[in-house]
């Protein structure tokens, strides 16, 4: 199909035009907004490409526009798109929507929800993305969606970001000053975990003890998560810090963490969860998942992620719940779904949802059996195992439930 190459003299928001994309495929996309490139006096426009995830939403120059589109043209493109595609294996039709869409196979770089409203509006059009690019430690990566830092901050194409304090900073000068300066080697926080095994140690931060660092995470972790993450009413939750190290290096390196409500109302254990894209596909996302529940484990009590969960959510959840209950049906093949609820602190719901989508579950005489074999357990084992899948050693957690109304106790502290 040819292209239209004229160009009006100015494009504005709401128009739709044909964008060639970072992989030189031309696809349909709407102008959102437009800005003029200091120095240069040149025209950028902020473009959301049609059918595609809003993470994939971008800056691009005028000679990235290739004509107007028509609804005709895009119906034409979409039907293209739909016949080359539905000439592949399943497998390669996957791999082709990965790489058009940018779109990660991985929880750990990923929000697990979606907001009620988002649900809700079909029509849902994010913030315009002004930050691009940030620096977090040794990495320099790139923004998903939209963060409400401070006009002064949030006009930047590129921040600097302290993986200690969490403190944003605009110049590549001021960062290196700070760095320097800054006192912090870890998280604010009181340490509940270090594994030597894997490297990793786990904070507990409380919101309303540290509500700047708190607020700031929230910031970072919007810029990748589309779901509404809360940035500034942060004192009712708890933040759980994932941070990794070697014996080499005495400052640690930030991962991810997740949030969860001091006293959820429905038992929630967990609010939202972030790992940075450089860690992704590592394990770091299921992790700290596992951490949730074993955290709920100390609590005696059953719990679960915060609703709605997303598809790439339930996903990984799913991942998690099969290694957590067969782990257990592996030396307790007979056992009642509730006792398996209050071993793994899965909920019965979330237990029998599991188990049914592999016919591990039966319904007879008005309640539901587990029924599984040693040979069918072992061959699911045997395929998460060939997957990433780092594992929380349990007595390593030095952990106790918090009282309501008072401040956490710990069995161990540590000091540096």
């Amino acid at each position: 199909m040819e292209l239209d190459s004229n160009i009006p003299n100015s494009p504005k928001p709401g128009d739709t035009f044909f964008v060639r994309m970072n992989n030189g495929a031309i696809h349909a996309a709407e102008i959102l907004e437009t800005r003029t490139v200091d120095g240069i006096d040149q025209q950028e426009y902020f473009v959301h490409y049609l059918n595609f995830d809003h993470r994939n939403d971008q800056w691009i120059p005028e000679s990235r526009l290739s004509g107007n589109a028509s609804n005709e043209q895009m119906e034409m493109t979409n039907e293209q798109l739909n016949d080359s595609t539905n000439s592949l294996t399943s497998r390669k039709r996957a791999r082709l929507k990965r790489r058009l869409n940018d779109d990660p196979s991985d929880f750990s770089h990923e929000s697990p929800f979606e907001s009620a409203d988002q649900i809700a509006r079909k029509d849902y059009k994010p913030s315009v993305k002004y930050i691009e690019k940030i620096w977090v430690g040794q990495y320099e990566m790139d923004c998903w969606y939209h963060s409400p830092f401070p006009d002064e901050y949030g006009k930047q194409r590129l921040l600097y970001i302290c993986e200690h304090c969490m403190k944003y900073m605009r110049l590549k000068t001021t960062y290196s000053r700070h760095l320097a300066e800054c006192s912090l080697r870890r998280p604010p926080g009181i340490e509940i975990y270090r594994d030597p095994k894997i490297g990793c140690a786990l904070y507990e931060v409380d919101g309303a003890q540290n509500k700047l660092y708190c607020q700031n995470l929230c910031l970072l972790a919007r810029l990748f998560l589309e779901s509404k993450v809360i940035c500034f009413n942060v004192s009712e939750f708890l933040f759980y810090v994932l941070m990794e190290y070697n014996d080499n290096n005495q400052k640690e390196r930030f991962i991810g963490y997740f949030s969860k409500e001091k006293d959820s109302a429905f038992g929630y254990n967990l609010s939202c969860l972030l790992c940075l894209p450089p860690y992704q596909r590592k394990g770091y996302g299921k992790l700290l998942i596992q951490f949730s529940y074993e955290l709920s484990k100390l609590e005696n009590a059953v719990g679960g992620p915060e609703k709605p969960v997303s598809d790439l959510g339930h996903k990984a959840y799913l991942s998690y719940w099969t290694w957590a209950l067969l782990n257990v049906l592996k030396e307790k093949p007979e056992i009642e779904v509730d006792e398996l609820s209050a071993i793994t602190s899965i909920s019965t719901e979330n237990c029998l949802e599991t188990l049914s989508s592999y016919g591990f579950i039966k319904y007879w005489r008005q309640g539901h059996f587990v029924c599984a074999s040693r040979k069918g357990i072992e061959a699911r084992l045997q395929e998460l195992h060939a997957k990433t899948f780092l594992v929380v050693n349990s007595q390593l957690i030095h952990w106790q439930p918090r009282v309501k109304g008072k401040a956490g106790r710990y069995s161990k502290t540590f000091a540096f």
